[in-house]
């Protein structure tokens, strides 16, 4: 939605006359200016004014674009979808708009709404990086690892180097019993972003269910040296640690992640370690 802010100053307004438009674009700026600033309330009171204004402006479904946005940091979720709804009610094929509403989507876990939207994104553009790797990952939720190993493969085929396109199809091909290919997947998105701690942890579950646990060791610490304030690295090496049969060091690694936050649900899912 941010790309969306300054748009209202490109689009030539109608229905209007002069004196008309000079206020509208006035309203806009000030709203658009008050949304920088985080004044989030007074930038809504301008932007609802703005459509009062002038009803039948162009522009006004980047305005509700920005009410919905609005509406979801606010924590309005249900008045966002309305506000979304009016936006791609003036405007349906607008890809902004698409794309902030299946996110809020997702964020409601409506992955079905969502799916819509995204597939509508990719109907306008088939390449679309976002949407794409979205989809991926509802169709990985969903377990339809074809259809998600054929979009992360087409995000790769646009952006080889895509870090989370190649950890989702490290996941996918694991999941979907080619653990080969899985583990070219997780090797060469380590190799790339050799300082990210999610490659390292991932393949170090991969290694783990192998019953490769010199190597889980080795990733897992890895992943806790680069992100040290993370409870979950700590966890899995902690299950890592009780297949070691090494309670001692599986209960200092559960005792780590509790102090860093770990809920007692996910403490308590490392089976037969206490804190």
């Amino acid at each position: 939605m941010k790309k969306l802010l300054f748009a209202f100053l490109l689009i030539p307004l109608c229905v209007m006359g002069a004196g008309d438009e000079n206020v509208y674009q006035r309203l806009v700026r000030q709203a658009v200016t008050s949304m920088e600033d985080d004044s989030l309330q007074q930038a809504e009171i301008l932007f609802r004014q703005a459509l009062q204004e002038a009803p039948a402006a162009q522009g006004n479904a980047l305005i509700w674009g920005h009410l919905a946005s609005i509406a979801e940091r606010t924590g309005r979720e249900k008045e966002a979808l309305d506000d979304y709804q009016m936006a791609l009610g003036l405007s349906p094929h607008t890809m902004g708009l698409l794309l902030g509403r299946a996110s809020l989507y997702l964020k409601l876990g409506r992955e079905d709404r969502a799916l819509v939207d995204y597939n509508d994104v990719l109907d306008l553009r088939e390449d679309h990086p976002e949407a794409l790797l979205m989809r991926a990952y509802i169709y990985q939720r969903q377990r339809k690892y074809k259809e998600a190993r054929k979009d992360y493969e087409q995000l790769l085929c646009v952006q080889p180097t895509h870090e989370q396109a190649l950890i989702g199809l490290a996941l996918v091909n694991d999941h979907d019993r080619r653990p080969q290919e899985a583990m070219e997947n997780i090797h060469r998105a380590v190799d790339l972003y050799p300082t990210h701690a999610a490659g390292y942890a991932i393949r170090a579950g991969m290694e783990l269910d192998r019953g490769q646990y010199e190597l889980a060791e080795t990733d897992f610490t890895e992943a806790i040296r680069l992100e040290p304030k993370n409870p979950q690295y700590y966890l899995g090496r902690a299950r890592l640690y009780s297949q070691m049969k090494n309670k001692r060091r599986a209960r200092e690694d559960v005792r780590e992640a509790a102090r860093l936050g770990a809920s007692a649900e996910e403490v308590a899912g490392v089976a037969g370690i206490k804190k």
